[in-house]
């Protein structure tokens, strides 16, 4: 039974989080379109739960303790009479659990009510008021919270368990040093001098994170990555028909020289700028990506999830990083696919693709809307894909080529080129909207470009 109303602070706070940034999580309650006082109530909850100067943050790049202060904050602008916590303590470190207690006790002299569930016997032997221990569906032991740790042998603190011989109520830290020395040590907050956790360091940049981070001015490439991007685009095909014809072909040494070709470029980019390991690890992830994706795919012949993944990577991180990433997935995924005359060509073809996407949406030529990236995702499945590797066929088999023997391949090779574009098609609705998104959040988070 309540009298008021109630809310609750779930163990997971990630759980209360709908939308894109702090702000909006603190005004979601209000609708749409919320007044200047609900504005204003939203910035007074998160100056109490200190979570201001993060409003611009996606919630879900919080540190943890953040987290909890902006669930906490989101909660409370429920106005609840009653507040009910399951496991608020996880995670948190010494200090921010400290600050938490002081926000709870704030709440309380405001005459809230407050029912937490926890494990953490240090933290509610120190700040609650009374404590009872549930067992077998029921209440075994209730009482105050230092009667209830010193009168427990085993659900009891470690300080109560050293101290019990000497001062069977000691049940805290400030216990146990104020039977030790006399006097009950003050809270590192309280002492003279000593700053508190989220005071701000004068010398210290606005973030530390991003002000160290080396950063790739968006859209731009230095004219020494133009002119090595336009030369490695030059050599590869040179390279593709070296390899691929005359008496002896060698394919592994042409989709090795491929891929080196395909490299200069983004190493282009990145010289210089003393890449961070967060830099490649993204870029790393996203071939993987393409390669799990190819893989788990494998019973649907061209209905793959790989040119949807190269695209919103050259979308993302740039056309050189995608024309990396689209090699790099085509000549892993084809260990397990098994490598041949097609490797070299498939490595150049979904490059050039990534390439295009970064060269094309980076550069503001069409706009970052879904359907539209779908749509051009579809025309590369078609135009591009198809129309390099239906002649590309011909060429690995045949040595004597005319108009007739390219048509046909064009006509037998369409329609799994249609069913290609349709895959892609279908990937990028799903997932061009939610992985740009993150990948935008990557680079501003870690700072990787600007």
């Amino acid at each position: 039974r309540t009298n008021g109303r109630a809310a609750m602070l779930p163990q997971d706070p990630k759980t209360l989080f709908v939308k894109n940034t702090v702000a909006e999580e603190l005004t979601e309650l209000f609708g749409k379109a919320p007044s200047e006082a609900e504005r204003e109530a939203a910035r007074r909850m998160a100056k109490t739960c200190r979570i201001e100067g993060l409003e611009d943050r996606h919630p879900y790049d919080l540190s943890g303790g953040e987290q909890q202060r902006l669930a906490l904050a989101k909660i409370l602008l429920c106005g609840p009479d009653i507040l009910l916590l399951d496991e608020p303590t996880k995670g948190l470190d010494a200090d921010f659990k400290r600050e938490f207690a002081e926000i709870l006790q704030h709440l309380l002299e405001e005459g809230k009510t407050i029912l937490m569930v926890s494990h953490d016997v240090e933290f509610c032997a120190s700040y609650a008021q009374r404590c009872a221990l549930f067992f077998d569906g029921r209440v075994a032991a209730e009482s105050r919270s230092r009667t209830f740790f010193s009168g427990n042998n085993f659900y009891t603190t470690s300080s109560n368990r050293m101290a019990r011989e000497i001062e069977p109520l000691a049940v805290t830290v400030e216990d146990v040093v104020e039977v030790c020395t006399g006097s009950r040590p003050q809270p590192p907050s309280d002492r003279e001098g000593s700053p508190r956790k989220d005071d701000p360091d004068p010398a210290a940049p606005e973030d530390p994170l991003q002000e160290a981070a080396p950063r790739l001015q968006r859209g731009a490439t230095s004219l020494k990555a133009k002119i090595l991007t336009a030369v490695s685009l030059s050599l590869v095909p040179f390279t593709l028909w070296l390899g691929t014809t005359g008496e002896t072909q060698r394919y592994y040494l042409t989709a090795l020289a491929v891929l080196i070709e395909c490299m200069v470029p983004f190493f282009a980019v990145f010289e210089g700028r003393r890449p961070k390991a967060r830099e490649l690890v993204t870029i790393a992830v996203m071939c993987a990506i393409g390669v799990a994706g190819r893989a788990a795919f494998f019973m649907l012949p061209s209905f793959k999830p790989v040119m949807a993944i190269v695209i919103i990577t050259g979308i993302a991180l740039g056309g050189e990083t995608g024309f990396l990433t689209g090699a790099v997935i085509m000549l892993v995924s084809n260990v397990m696919f098994s490598q041949g005359p097609w490797t070299p060509w498939q490595m150049f073809t979904m490059g050039l693709i990534g390439f295009l996407a970064g060269l094309v949406f980076r550069s503001g030529l069409l706009p970052k809307k879904r359907n539209v990236i779908a749509v051009f995702g579809a025309i590369c499945a078609i135009v591009i894909y198809g129309g390099i590797m239906n002649p590309a066929s011909a060429l690995m088999w045949l040595k004597d080529l005319n108009w007739k023997i390219l048509l046909s391949y064009y006509a037998t090779g369409f329609p799994v080129d249609c069913v290609h574009a349709s895959a892609t098609f279908l990937f990028l609705m799903l997932a061009a909207d939610p992985m740009l998104e993150k990948l935008e959040r990557i680079k501003e988070k870690y700072g990787l470009m600007r």
